[in-house]
């Protein structure tokens, strides 16, 4: 039962209720719903009505941010179409909408709708999630590792970016959250022996991992790059064109053993030059902890073709042609030598 008055309008208002010492508070939430909850402040102290007063005042500043009835600013209805719009790269779009996915999971769970409502403290509690196997596997959830996770929440960082922009809210609650990145175990190169041993296991496996593999050894690209169109391949030139990070296209020189693919691929009315399932990095991860060499993937072999070449005393400038690299630093990375394959170099002392 109340007592006193609600005030008959769309906005923030306060009032009495019956048996309550407190004031009470009239609320709009982010969906455009009312609530009512107790204010915490004391009817009887000195300077109640100020304090009341102004908890409304701010409740309606929120309110106005949010706008209309609050739904325009409600994420499941911006965020999508904003990801699509935003980024022009279709990768980074779509590494964007997977990272959206899972923290509108969370969101879910959290019982989150609006900017207003995402906090640093749920940030912070996001990674946590998100990176614990027990949580996941009682939510039936792959886990993340910490990257992962991190790389979501910064795409998150620039969704409340644009919220800002909107006037939804007035500060980034998902930035400077003090979170850096951790080391993951450097990916190694692929021994002649294991090598050996892979390709006599992928006789019995998909033509897809077949053909996958074979321009990943000849060509040292990155999973998602032997996606190429076939009418892109120049078999006169041969120069196979690569879409490498940053969405910019690498001319590479066509590997010979790549020529016979390329002319079946073509024979069989393919448009790709390999066309893979959704989980092709789940099934190569399996593929080599079923041989016993759990610490490989496919990106392994980008790792040992780059190796390979400093084995052979090519140039950096031409290995990172060959592999499309834009930095010395970033190839320095991949370049796995040895103390066998240096130790010639003491004769030059």
């Amino acid at each position: 039962m109340f007592f006193g008055f609600v005030t008959p309008c769309d906005m923030a208002s306060f009032y009495k209720r019956e048996k309550s010492p407190y004031y009470w508070l009239r609320l709009r939430q982010g969906d455009g719903s009312w609530k009512s909850e107790s204010s915490g402040i004391r009817i009887e102290t000195k300077g109640s009505l100020r304090k009341i007063e102004q908890r409304v005042a701010e409740a309606a500043a929120k309110e106005k941010r949010q706008g209309g009835d609050g739904s325009q600013a409600l994420m499941r209805n911006w965020v999508p179409r904003w990801i699509k719009d935003h980024y022009t790269n279709e990768k980074s779009a779509a590494r964007a909408a997977n990272a959206w996915a899972h923290v509108a999971m969370y969101f879910k769970k959290r019982g989150i709708q609006h900017p207003e409502e995402v906090s640093y403290a749920e940030c912070h509690h996001y990674m946590k999630w998100r990176t614990d196997a027990k949580a996941a596997k009682e939510e039936n959830r792959r886990v993340a590792n910490w990257n992962t996770a991190l790389t979501e929440i910064r795409i998150l960082c620039t969704i409340m970016q644009e919220a800002i922009m909107q006037g939804w809210i007035l500060a980034n609650p998902a930035s400077r959250l003090g979170l850096g990145r951790k080391n993951v175990k450097e990916k190694r190169a692929i021994e002649r022996d294991e090598q050996q041993l892979i390709e006599t296991a992928l006789i019995d496996e998909d033509a897809w991992m077949q053909d996958s593999w074979l321009v990943g050894i000849k060509q040292g690209c990155r999973i998602s790059e032997v996606q190429v169109p076939l009418e892109l391949i120049n078999l006169h030139t041969k120069v196979i064109p690569f879409r490498v990070k940053g969405g910019k296209i690498h001319p590479a020189p066509l590997h010979p053993d790549l020529i016979a693919l390329v002319k079946r691929r073509r024979a069989e009315g393919s448009e790709l030059l390999v066309a893979l399932p959704n989980n092709a990095s789940i099934q190569w991860i399996n593929f080599f902890k079923g041989l016993g060499l759990q610490n490989l993937s496919f990106h392994s072999l980008r790792v040992t073709v780059i190796t390979r070449f400093a084995q052979a005393d090519v140039t950096a400038e031409k290995a990172m042609q060959y592999v499309g690299h834009c930095s010395q630093l970033a190839h320095a990375i991949y370049r796995k030598l040895k103390p066998r394959d240096v130790a010639s170099l003491g004769d030059f002392l």
